[in-house]
This record gives C-alpha cells, structure tokens and sequence, in this order.
C-alpha cells in the first residue's frame, strides 16, 4: 500500500471520519435514543412546571393547594381505614365468639360422640383459637402454627396463656407425634379446651 504523495484533502479526512462514525458499531443513538428521548422529554416537563411555578403566583397556589388536598385525602384515608379496622376487628371478634366458636365447638362434640376423636380435635383446636381471638388475645392467620399463636399469647401477657401451652402441648402430640386421636386424648383436650373456650360466657 502506497502513501499518499501530497497534503491529505480536510474534505477527504472530514468525509472520511464522517463515514466512520456513522457505522453501526459507532452510532450510539440506536442504543439509547429512545431512553434519551424519554428522559428528555420527561426533564423538559419538570423544567416547565418548575417554571411555570417560579414565575406565577397562581400556578404556586394551585400546587400548594394540590399538595395540601393529597395530604388531607391521605390523612382522611388512615383514619378512615384505622375506625373501619377497629370496627371490623370488633365484629370479626363478636363473630368468632357469637358464631365461630361455637360452631367449632359444636363440631367438636358432634365428631366425637360420633367416635371421629382426630377430628374433634382439630374442631376443639379451632374452637380454642376462635374464642381467644375473640377476646383480642391474638390475631387469627392461617401461617401461623400452635407455636406461633403460644409465642403472641406469652407476648401480650394473656392470661390464656398457661391453658393455651397446655392444651398446645397435648394437641401437637396428636397431631405430630400420633398423627391421630383416641377417646382418652380427646377428653383430655376438652378439659384443657372448656375453660378458655368458654371463658366470659
């Protein structure tokens, strides 16, 4: 390959460059025009609105009156939510203790006079958690294992407590250990069961 001879032409060199970095591999505006674009577009907005706002009382006034409105309606919305979350606890509670409870605990002794003893158990077990949420001593999840609602029980310091452990310790025995539940068992999980189930009435 021959060098050029003469001066290089700055309209050849220019071309030449030109043409260079129009090639795929250089042309950075395929990769992020679209982004670019996008940003941009989005700065040149916020730069208008902030604008507007340094140069006009009125469009100043109606942000402020718009951030003013959203923080009340977020406010409003909190303690909307917090009266309806407590007026709905309270209802959830009046019904496990008016209905949930009970309906347990008469599944339970229908399951066991009709000798299906494992579950009678379970049905006690409901019975039990049902009339101890009822009275605020925990909250009712289905994530939550015997030992979970044990650990919320000795938290609040409820006087459940004790019984709670107790009945824990033989319900976790039938349903982990034997995997079932005879007549026996069964009536000691009801003598440990009676007193929190039917605690206040």
């Amino acid at each position: 390959m021959t060098r050029p001879s003469g001066p290089l032409d700055p309209l050849t060199v220019s071309d030449t460059i030109a043409a260079v970095f129009r090639q795929r591999d250089y042309d950075r505006t395929v990769i992020d025009s679209a982004l670019d674009r996008a940003w941009r577009w989005v700065g040149e907005r916020i730069g208008e609105l902030v604008a507007a706002i340094r140069h006009s009382p009125a469009a100043r006034w109606v942000v402020i009156a718009v951030l003013v409105s959203l923080g009340l309606a977020i406010l409003g919305r909190a303690i909307y939510l917090g009266a309806i979350g407590e007026d709905g606890g309270a209802r959830a509670r009046r019904g496990r203790r008016g209905a949930g409870s009970h309906d347990a605990w008469a599944d339970a002794q229908r399951l066991a006079a009709a000798g299906n003893y494992t579950s009678a158990a379970h049905a006690l077990y409901r019975a039990l958690l049902d009339a101890i949420a009822g009275r605020g001593d925990v909250g009712i999840h289905p994530s939550k294992t015997v030992g979970d609602y044990g650990r919320e029980l000795r938290r609040r310091s409820s006087t459940a407590w004790n019984g709670y452990r107790e009945f824990a310790r033989s319900y976790e025995t039938v349903v982990y250990g034997l995997g079932s539940c005879d007549q026996t068992r069964y009536e000691r999980l009801l003598a440990l069961a009676t007193p929190l189930v039917q605690k206040d009435g």
